[in-house]
């Protein structure tokens, strides 16, 4: 606020100087600047006076955020009427422009005066404030994390004033010194060329100092904003930026923040998903604004299940049980993602994994059995909780099977339905027959091709319970 003061001083200097009256400098100045001082302290507290109470720890958040996103306006209304009442005590009262003057003579020069430097010092004070406070708004969030919410003033009002401030008011009083008031001049004792050097010099002050806090108050936001969205396509998602303007540009960087949000949350959603379900699955479900389309694809069926897992239940308490099987699906879970296989259920300790679906794989059988090969490695050199050791058996086969989500509208599910889902279930136990580790059907056999990478050993056609016809069965093991 003391902004006033110095530019008032600046104002009164230039003129007493210019005029020659060195005598009336040496009283004049001090009263004003006492005056300006003590009145612009008096303003400044009762203004700020709440936001440093916040500062302080002392008040609502609320109550500060409305005085400091009103902070320019309010200022810029209280500079306008404490320069306007100067102004008129300084003409109409003490005679300060012109002493021996007809006070009607002087009347329209200084209703001109009063109206341009009231409208320039708000004007100019507006813009000084909302520098200051877009960097107590920085200073805020660094120190808090606090985001205001712009109030929703327009670009086009601060284009208008900056318009006003340096260009409509400074041609105004050249217009007037030149063709309006060339007789008041002369009965303040200075020519015309003074009053003309007096108004180009506050022309050149007025118009410089407000264009700088005009270009910075513009500028500095979108700075800011833009710095905030390289860093975000940089990779870092919990940037913010804050919002220290109430117009346009505070509503860009508002809805900045309300994007990250956004993303956020979509995020968690997806890494939630992720955790219940397939992650492929998710991001389908995400991308498809929660709609799946039911197919019917070609895809390899893993099918595995633990044995001995109800003795082992028997023996252990539920928590050893159920950390036990975190440990084992840990495991078995790495080297399915490993190969490309989707987990599509968890049956107890079963688990049913695709590959192909939902998504695409072309070497899908023999990821499968790579998948099982592996499963069966990891498990022979793995002892669980330092103490147990765990065996699975697991049948593949591949066939036609039908995707979807099934169940209620407020709960469903994606699962595959089919034959081959039920054969790759009844190869798994027939491991328990043939005294074997892993199954294969023939169509998983002919699918993964004759690479020389695995070794098979024909089991025998087997009926399988609800088919007509027998599927031919092979044992598989690594090509040595």
């Amino acid at each position: 606020m003391l902004g006033i003061a110095v530019f008032h001083m600046f104002a009164f200097v230039t003129f007493m100087t210019i005029a020659g009256q060195f005598d009336a400098l040496i009283i004049a100045l001090p009263m004003n600047l006492s005056v300006l001082v003590i009145l612009n302290l008096a303003g400044a507290w009762v203004i700020f006076r709440p936001i440093q109470r916040h500062l302080g720890g002392d008040v609502d958040l609320a109550g500060a955020h409305r005085r400091i996103n009103r902070l320019a306006l309010t200022s810029a209304a209280w500079a306008a009427l404490l320069v306007g009442m100067l102004l008129a005590t300084g003409f109409f009262v003490l005679g300060a422009s012109c002493p021996r003057c007809d006070p009607a003579v002087m009347l329209p020069f200084h209703l001109a005066m009063i109206v341009l430097f009231c409208t320039f010092v708000g004007i100019f004070i507006f813009f000084l404030i909302s520098d200051y406070t877009a960097g107590l708004k920085i200073f805020i969030f660094e120190a808090t994390g606090e985001i205001f919410t712009p109030t929703g003033a327009r670009l086009r009002g601060k284009a208008i004033a900056a318009f006003v401030a340096v260009g409509v008011i400074p041609v105004s009083l050249a217009v007037l010194e030149i063709f309006a008031f060339p007789e008041v001049r002369q009965l303040q004792g200075i020519t015309t060329a003074q009053g003309f050097l007096f108004d180009f010099i506050l022309i050149v002050l007025m118009a410089g100092t407000t264009f700088f806090f005009i270009q910075r108050g513009m500028a500095r936001p979108v700075e800011i904003l833009h710095q905030a969205m390289k860093r975000h396509a940089a990779g870092h998602l919990d940037v913010k930026t804050p919002v220290i303007t109430n117009d346009e540009i505070g509503g860009l960087a508002a809805g900045f923040n309300d994007m990250l949000d956004q993303v956020r949350e979509r995020d968690f959603i997806k890494e939630t998903f992720g955790r219940y379900m397939p992650r492929s699955v998710a991001d389908t479900i995400l991308s498809n604004k929660g709609e799946f389309v039911p197919e019917t694809k070609l895809a390899t069926i893993l099918f595995t299940d633990i044995e001995g897992f109800t003795a082992l239940c028997e023996r252990l308490s539920p928590a050893e049980v159920v950390s036990l099987l975190n440990e084992y699906f840990n495991l078995v879970i790495g080297v399915i993602y490993k190969h490309g296989g989707i987990v599509n259920q968890f049956q107890g300790d079963a688990i049913l994994v695709t590959y192909n679906l939902p998504v695409e794989k072309e070497d899908h059988a023999r990821a499968a059995i790579r998948t099982a090969l592996e499963i069966q490695d990891q498990l022979a050199d793995h002892i669980f909780q330092g103490r147990e050791k765990m065996r699975t058996r697991i049948g593949i086969n591949s066939g036609s099977v039908i995707a979807g989500s099934v169940g209620a509208n407020e709960r469903l599910n994606y699962t595959v339905h089919g034959d081959a889902v039920n054969i790759a279930a009844r190869l798994e136990q027939m491991n328990k027959e043939f005294g074997t580790r892993v199954l294969i059907s023939e169509d998983t056999k002919t699918l993964a091709g004759d690479t020389g990478d695995f070794a098979f050993t024909a089991m025998g056609a087997m009926p399988i319970r609800g088919k007509t016809q027998e599927v031919t069965v092979y044992g598989v093991s690594y090509s040595r």
